[in-house]
Formats: C-alpha cells, sequence, structure tokens
C-alpha cells in the first residue's frame, strides 16, 4: 500500500483518488469488486473519512465506482458499446471493442408462428424456424437473441450455428441478400428466464430491439429479437439524412 504525502502540493484527496485509480487500471479491483470501507480506507491511510467520502465521489462522478445502499462501493462494470460502423453485427463489434465474442445456443426448432411475428413478413404463415440464442461477451452474457426465419429455411436445423453468422449462411443456401432493415424498440422487465441466462435481477429493464430484415424490395427475409441487458452492452444506431 503507497503512503499518502501529508505535505504536498497535491491533496491527500487527490493523491487517494490517485492511488485508487491506479489500483483499478492494474486489475487489482475488478469490475464488481467492492473497494474497501469508508472506513477501512481511513484506517489504511490514515485520513479522516471526509477526504475518503470526496475521493470516493470524485470516482463515482467519473462513472468508475457504483455506490450501491446498503451494500457498500464497486467497482463499475465494462459496459460495451456497439460500433455502428459494424452493419450489426455482434462478432465484428467484439472484434473492434478488442473483446471476445461467444454464443450459447439455447434451442433450434420449428414452432407455432406467434401473431406479433406473423404480422412482420409479407406471407401468412402458421409456422416458423425459431432460434434462440445468449449472446457473450468476455464470457459475460449481455444479449438474449430470437430468430424467426421461414419454415422452409429448414438447413438452419442441421448446422451448428455456435460460431455462425445467420445472415450470412441464410445469403450463402439460398442467393437472398439483406438490403433494408427496420428497427423498433421498447423496454421489457427480465422475468425469471431471462433473469437467469443474463445473470442479473428479476424485473431488472432490458432494451428490447425488434428487427425486420428485408429483401430491396421489402421481403421479410427473417425477424430478429434482441433483450439487451444496458448495463453490460449498449446498442448504437445511426441514421442519416
Amino acid at each position: 500500500m503507497k503512503a499518502l504525502k501529508q505535505f504536498s502540493a497535491v491533496t491527500l484527496q487527490e493523491q487517494l483518488h490517485d492511488e485508487l485509480l491506479k489500483q483499478i487500471k492494474s486489475g487489482q479491483y475488478q469490475p464488481g469488486d467492492r473497494i474497501p470501507s469508508e472506513m477501512q480506507l481511513s484506517a489504511m491511510y490514515h485520513i479522516s473519512r471526509v477526504t475518503v467520502r470526496n475521493a470516493i465521489q470524485q470516482l463515482v462522478d467519473e462513472d468508475l465506482l457504483i455506490k450501491r445502499h446498503g451494500k457498500g462501493t464497486f467497482v463499475k462494470a465494462v459496459v460495451h458499446k456497439e460500433e455502428v460502423y459494424t452493419g450489426g453485427s455482434f462478432t465484428d463489434t467484439c472484434l473492434r471493442m478488442n473483446a471476445t465474442p461467444s454464443t450459447m445456443i439455447i434451442e433450434c426448432k420449428i414452432s407455432p408462428m406467434e401473431k406479433e411475428i406473423a404480422s412482420l413478413f409479407t406471407e401468412n404463415a402458421e409456422q416458423c424456424i425459431e432460434i434462440k440464442r445468449v449472446r457473450l461477451v468476455d464470457e459475460v452474457p449481455c444479449i438474449i437473441e430470437i430468430d424467426y426465419f421461414p419454415v422452409e429455411f429448414q438447413f438452419l436445423l442441421t448446422q451448428r450455428l455456435e460460431k455462425l453468422s445467420l445472415l450470412k449462411l441464410v445469403s450463402n443456401q439460398t442467393g437472398i441478400r439483406p438490403s433494408n432493415f427496420e428497427d423498433h424498440f421498447s423496454i421489457i422487465y427480465a422475468n425469471k428466464t431471462f433473469a437467469d441466462l443474463l445473470n442479473c435481477a428479476v424485473r431488472t429493464p432490458l432494451l428490447e430491439v425488434t428487427q425486420r430484415v428485408m429483401t430491396f424490395d421489402n421481403k421479410t427475409i427473417y425477424v430478429n429479437k434482441q433483450y439487451i441487458l444496458t448495463s453490460k452492452y449498449i446498442y448504437a444506431v445511426r441514421s442519416s439524412k
């Protein structure tokens, strides 16, 4: 532990701030770790609790620490921000952030077509291929994805999908190319199933993104729903005039 200098042009608050910042950046305190309490830091560095409180608040204001009532102060978890120039590719986004993407397939099956999903297709159908996945960044679950494809795309049922781009697979198998995308956004609250998959509390707010992927003549290729834990991952959208 580095001793603070009582007689210095740099205040004790600034010294403690810099020391804690160094410990966070070095990985001594990892995202999600609880740092010592005000009382413990005061004893460790032989400074007043007021000084400790002010240094901690400065790190909270800088979005590096987060206070949780009755639990303590924690290093804020890393939030991955999607880059708009990756074209919506989860894998490309992660690689550009120097993060490791991975996918866990929950189920891949033929299901009855829900009314909401059916309304987004240009042709009436009673069934669809439903693929449910969990997207992880550096082994941390961030997104639940559910994709709905026409039932004639049954080649999807025989593929190992963990490391495949569904869009590229469909394009390669059918020759159909996406041209237009339509996104709708809303907020939902995690039920127990989603909470278990994303390792979050029940009723945690999730960003629901419903994306319709279409051909140049606006025929729906498939519908993608994402349920994003925004404390871990930020969905980015770019518009142009």
